[in-house]
């Protein structure tokens, strides 16, 4: 595969660059010091016990580099013979135990904050990013953009976290060991310290000028990410599993993953290239420099000037001020990305809403009437509303028929009504006061709704219907609501019944329902749910005819007293509403009860009498007199 080339770095390019990294700065909202404020404020509130293994792990890293330098000096010093020998033995011996009592300090808060408390820094991360996921605005999380800041945000969490507490934690030490050194080497001459320290700050503008081309460069490999993503999923989930095997999906999938992953590996190649190219610049810079220094200690040390032991003493120094000193600069110039990457996890959290989400108006007690007023919607990224200007009443206790071809936008107005959508133009009413007036979690409550894509956890059916904790779940109303959609025969017979879990791709003994059985179980929690509005879209879609007019009959004996919406395409199961509403591409076309409509020969009355012509006369006749 022909491999994603990038232009020559021009000055051109050069400036360009510069200029979409400062306009990426400039959009960023939260600043670096903001940003590690935020996370060690995040971190107390996880976990106080770490802040103080931080400190202990400070002081004993700190004080564990001058006291090895200073036991070489008084090692060499005892080994060449001194009048003082008990002194320096003991001085000897009081060095080596701090330095390994600092180590084994050092050492154990390190794999106690590894081993432990990292991973509980994380997924208390990770756990406000999927909470965050799971309560945000729904048309939120339908757009590609938010799919891409969840990414961000999820890398954040994942590693970024810990990582910027460590680079805090080192850059703390990396400023105590400069200042510890560089009073060592100001004993042999202040000089010593321009000559090792110069280097590092352009070591660091170096630094500086790779990571702001990586970060210019990041936006272009999402999109690969997104496809690769999407392939390991689509390739491992059981719900695709069937299609991938009949329909020899997975040589497609495999050529997918592969021209995905070479793509971005091209990114990764030639982000190594360009990092190699500016590491062995820095790493030549530092080392010339750090040979200048060794020369003038050897030649101190040759002309008699200094001893033996300072000669270790200020040779070792000169090493890990160097060190100490990049350190310094490469963990400053490292913060400028985390606090990037960490911004896109603290943009994502505070993704606004638009629902209310306060206290809000006290919800009706005495059923719903809900009023769309005008209403239109546009989906993010469409040129056309998929509803225009729609205006209709569900009336207290009334039982609405919505019925119209497929992307008329039924399902659209769905959504709307329980809350899922905000218009984009107009407004919607719930007992004469805007949805928006509500709480949003306590507007969800009025609603029991089956959609066409049913969802299930890996947990039991009865926490499946109930939605709530095993110890939580009503038994006697699970069985109630299971008889009712007409799941209960097959759940009980079940080895374990309603304590079956399901999901079978992550517990081997769960089970798999059909799609019949699936939009029974939703119909199931619907009715757990026991709101005051009922709202089926396409509820019997995948039932044979015959559990689809069983289904239909019960249907009037469990929406008694409640406010219903039911959507089909199969016009005969509609004949039972109060009210039919004939939706044509995103506007209301024609409105009344299936007689009215039938006697006005309209749409509607052409699309019932098409689909009738399917089943036959006796059919039709048997289901006019039942209902």
């Amino acid at each position: 595969m022909k491999r994603i080339k990038i232009a020559k770095y021009t000055k051109e390019k050069h400036k360009k660059a510069w200029d979409a990294y400062h306009a990426e700065q400039a959009k960023i909202r939260y600043k670096t010091g903001e940003n590690m404020r935020y996370l060690l404020y995040e971190l107390w509130k996880c976990q106080p016990v770490m802040f103080l293994i931080l400190a202990l792990e400070l002081a004993a890293a700190t004080a564990n580099g001058p006291l090895s330098t200073y036991i070489s000096k008084y090692v060499v010093e005892l080994t060449l013979g001194s009048d003082d020998r008990v002194r320096l033995g003991l001085i000897c011996l009081l060095l080596i135990i701090g330095e390994r009592l600092t180590k084994y300090i050092w050492n154990e808060c390190g794999n106690c904050r590894n081993f432990s408390k990292n991973y509980q820094f994380i997924a208390y991360m990770k756990r406000k990013i999927i909470r965050k996921n799971m309560s945000t605005d729904y048309e939120n999380n339908e757009r590609c953009a938010q799919g891409d800041a969840l990414k961000k945000a999820a890398t954040g969490a994942d590693y970024i976290t810990v990582q910027t507490v460590d680079t805090i934690l080192f850059f703390l030490l990396a400023v105590t060991q400069v200042i510890a050194y560089s009073s060592i080497l100001s004993m042999l001459n202040p000089v010593m310290i321009l000559i090792v320290g110069a280097p590092a700050v352009a070591s660091y503008y170096i630094e500086r000028h790779k990571m702001m081309w990586i970060w210019n460069m990041a936006d272009n490999w999402q999109q690969y990410e997104r496809e690769l993503d999407y392939v390991r999923y689509a390739g491992g989930s059981f719900q695709t599993a069937k299609d991938v095997r009949i329909y020899g999906m997975d040589k497609w999938f495999y050529k997918i993953f592969n021209r995905s992953f070479a793509n971005r590996q091209d990114w990764n190649t030639q982000q190594d290239e360009w990092s190699l190219r500016h590491d062995l610049v820095r790493v030549l810079m530092v080392h010339i420099s750090n040979f200048a220094a060794y020369a003038y200690v050897i030649y101190l040390v040759t002309k008699g000037n200094i001893g033996a032991g300072d000669f270790v003493l200020y040779f070792g120094s000169i090493y890990q001020l160097s060190f100490a000193v990049r350190n310094v600069f490469d963990r400053y110039s490292g913060f400028n990305w985390l606090s990037n990457n960490l911004s896109y996890a603290r943009e994502y959290l505070d993704t606004p809403d638009r629902t209310n989400r306060d206290e809000g108006e006290a919800l009706p007690e005495d059923g719903c009437e809900i009023e769309f007023r005008n209403v239109s919607y546009t989906y993010s990224g469409a040129s056309e509303p998929t509803i225009r200007n729609i205006s209709f009443t569900l009336h207290k206790g009334e039982k609405l028929a919505m019925v119209g071809l497929n992307g008329a936008g039924k399902t659209t107005l769905i959504k709307l009504m329980c809350g899922l959508y905000n218009p984009t133009e107009g407004e919607i009413l719930l007992n004469g006061k805007p949805v928006n007036a509500y709480n949003r979690e306590a507007y969800f409550t009025l609603f029991s709704t089956v959609f066409q894509d049913i969802a299930v956890l890996p947990v039991t059916i009865a926490e499946n219907i109930a939605g709530v904790r095993k110890e939580e779940v009503d038994i006697e109303r699970v069985y109630a609501c299971l008889k009712q959609a007409g799941l209960y025969e097959d759940v009980m017979r079940l080895p374990e019944r309603e304590q079956t879990r399901l999901v079978k791709s992550v517990f081997e003994n769960a089970t798999e329902f059909s799609g019949g059985q699936m939009q029974k179980l939703a119909l199931a929690r619907a009715l757990y749910q026991d709101g005051t509005v009922l709202l089926l879209d396409e509820p019997t879609a995948a039932l044979d005819p015959i559990a689809e007019r069983e289904m239909y009959y019960s249907y009037a004996d469990f929406s008694k007293g409640k406010s219903c919406v039911f959507i089909s395409h199969r016009l005969a199961s509609t004949r039972f509403c109060d009210r039919i509403i004939l939706i044509e591409n995103g506007i209301i076309t024609e409105t009344g009860s299936h007689k009215t409509l039938m006697q006005q020969g309209g749409a509607y009355a052409k699309l019932f009498t098409l689909q009738s012509s399917y089943y036959n006369d006796q059919e039709v006749v048997q289901d006019e007199k039942s209902i």
